[in-house]
């Protein structure tokens, strides 16, 4: 783990001495990939560290209900669009994030708060999911990604 740390201080070391155009280009396609990395891995609905998000509350079958499969299938998939999960740079930092309404309900998941499922209903303690973290294969590649930029230059 310690070679690990001192590869990640010549990465920032090699970020400083490009400049800030480059380094921008960089940290955007560092955002981009994380992005999409952490929507795939909300997709398939595992924490950073490749358990399995705990299962929903069973619902009571009624009439109109069907037997759970789609709202299993479905979880946090409006959350992963580009609408709602972002990522942006500037030529200092990189990051990825939920915007407006989805930022608040992510954040409820992520930490495992109380929160109204309806207007007028009795708030609901949710399971602590984590929608946002970093595992060591994403930080591999952002690694990747920096010195594939600075060795083409």
């Amino acid at each position: 783990m310690s070679n690990f740390a001192d590869i990640e201080a010549l990465a920032g070391a090699l970020l400083r001495r490009v400049n800030a155009d480059e380094r921008s280009k960089i940290l955007r396609a560092m955002a981009r990939s994380l992005r999409s990395s952490q929507a795939a891995r909300i997709a398939r609905q595992q924490d950073p560290d490749g358990q399995p998000f705990a299962a929903r509350k069973a619902q009571p079958a009624g009439r109109l209900r069907r037997g759970g499969t789609i709202k299993r299938k479905a979880m946090f998939r409006k959350l992963r669009n580009t609408s709602n999960l972002k990522a942006g740079s500037t030529d200092t930092e990189a990051w990825v994030g939920f915007s407006g309404r989805a930022a608040q309900i992510a954040r409820v998941h992520q930490e495992g708060l109380e929160d109204a499922p309806a207007k007028g209903v009795k708030p609901v303690r949710y399971t602590r999911r984590l929608l946002l973290g970093g595992s060591e294969a994403e930080r591999q590649t952002l690694l990747d990604i920096l010195f594939a930029h600075v060795t083409d230059t």
